[in-house]
């Protein structure tokens, strides 16, 4: 039977790797995410390609209940180190985990000459409205969680998407795959990352001063209208990385209507 390259086991780390030569790149998913969500980002992207499962994902083990971004930025590190990857693009969770390495000067965040954060999901805060959104719709999440109903919990992922996305499908079909992970497996221990800090100023002694520092290159991508990952928190983003490149794309953009929109946009920006 054939390996399916997609799942990579222990034996590497929990990461796929495609491509050869220079440069290295490192690519993270979101919560609930896979490798096979992440490897359209790398289309056109030259050199070697390296496709990361986090903790909790494509078999790999929970951390246990109660995630947050220091967690993801130690596996991205190590994922980092392990490939000698140059260049990273890391979706919502991992967007999240790299800020956490950049913002405290992380030995393995050195060596990063262009970073992506595609649909950064969270940064040093949230406003009053998107926290208490954020808190509502999890407290409706952990409890179809608990009910083992997968309908309702596809239900309500789609709830967030702009109804031309919901309708899809494929859109469908995708979402009802991250309910199934999440009702069959450790995933949902993670549910409460949603909450968390990224970029935490008792992690670090002056992290927004080490992101304006930063001397690599930031694109940050994102798209109007979605709840779990709001502009404002990509706008705030590009605004304490000074050379950053901010990108804001219709609603639904990233993952569905303006796919070759958001290759393009990728594809200039890691050259």
């Amino acid at each position: 039977m054939t390996k399916d390259r997609n799942l990579p086991g222990p034996d590497s780390d929990f990461i796929a790797t495609f491509g050869t030569g220079e440069p290295h790149t490192l690519f993270g998913h979101g919560f609930a995410g896979a490798i096979r969500d992440t490897r359209p980002f790398g289309t056109g992207i030259t050199g070697t390609k390296h496709f990361l499962h986090l903790p909790g994902h494509g078999g790999r083990d929970s951390p246990g209940p109660g995630w947050n971004y220091g967690q993801i930025a130690e596996a991205l590190a190590r994922a980092l180190a392990s490939t000698s990857a140059t260049r990273a693009l890391g979706v919502s969770m991992s967007a999240g985990g790299l800020l956490r390495l950049l913002s405290t000067t992380h030995p393995a965040a050195q060596t990063l000459e262009k970073v992506a954060l595609v649909l950064p999901a969270s940064f040093t805060g949230f406003s009053a409205e998107v926290a208490e959104a954020n808190r509502a719709h999890l407290e409706k999440l952990r409890g179809l969680v608990a009910a083992a109903d997968v309908e309702s919990i596809t239900d309500l992922m789609l709830s967030r998407e702009p109804a031309e996305v919901a309708e899809l499908l494929p859109a469908r079909a995708w979402t009802k795959t991250k309910a199934e992970n999440l009702v069959n497996t450790d995933m949902s221990d993670g549910l409460g990352l949603a909450l968390e800090i990224a970029v935490d100023a008792s992690v670090s002694a002056d992290p927004m001063g080490a992101l304006a520092r930063f001397p690599g290159e930031v694109l940050v991508l994102t798209h109007e209208d979605d709840p779990a990952h709001p502009v404002e928190v990509a706008e705030a983003i590009a605004a304490a990385i000074p050379e950053s490149r901010l990108e804001v794309l219709p609603a639904g953009s990233i993952l569905w209507r303006g796919r070759h929109e958001v290759r393009r946009i990728i594809g200039e920006f890691f050259g």
